[in-house]
């Protein structure tokens, strides 16, 4: 069974994530669901942890670079809301690495597909025990 996988990911941060999760997705890789948000500051613990318990193996959030957030420091907050959520992830049992967050410059584009990768085999890794 493929990993599922949310990422909420900034529309400043990278340029075309979609032909990256696209590939992944039409591979038989994992099954990923994207939100795109204007900011990862919007992003709540709830959002992450509603994710988790709707049955998403890792949630990522990909945002701006530190210090280059055009709302000064959306990223920041949503770098403390990982720390939160995992965890709380972790205080239930199931793991302090289900949540990630990357930063990315828009130029970065192939650090968005190996930051992928590196989420859907850790997804793999720690749903297997989840579902079972």
């Amino acid at each position: 069974m493929e990993p599922r996988i949310v990422i909420y990911c900034c529309t400043n941060a990278t340029v075309m994530p979609e032909e990256h999760v696209q590939k992944a997705v039409s591979d038989g890789r994992a099954e990923i669901k994207m939100v795109m948000l204007p900011c990862t500051g919007r992003t709540d613990v709830l959002y992450l942890l509603r994710a988790i318990e709707e049955g998403a193996d890792m949630a990522m959030i990909v945002g701006c670079p530190e210090g280059q957030c055009r709302y000064l420091q959306g990223n920041l907050r949503a770098k403390q809301r990982v720390v939160y959520a995992n965890r709380v992830l972790a205080e239930a049992g199931l793991g302090h690495e289900r949540v990630r967050m990357i930063n990315l410059d828009p130029a970065q584009d192939e650090q968005f597909a190996a930051a992928l990768e590196d989420v859907i085999a850790k997804a793999a890794e720690l749903g297997a025990w989840l579902r079972k």
